[in-house]
């Protein structure tokens, strides 16, 4: 049985004359956009610096000293 190849069709759509977007639209998206990124990476670094800081006080202190 031979296989087919499909045909594109993304190619025969006729590109849609509402989906231009404003430069003022897009200027306002890329201004929020950073915000939340870095909010999101600050929120996860802050994380995990406190499970850092709780795993060095819970588990490592309480064994005392090494040698």
């Amino acid at each position: 049985m031979a296989l087919t190849p499909h045909p594109d069709l993304s190619s025969q759509v006729p590109p849609r004359t509402d989906d231009a977007i404003d430069d003022a639209a897009l200027e306002r998206v890329m201004r929020e956009v950073p915000s939340g990124a870095l909010a999101l990476s600050l929120l996860t670094v802050g994380l995990l610096l406190l499970a850092w800081f709780l795993m060095y006080a819970f588990v490592f202190l309480p064994r005392g000293m090494v040698g």
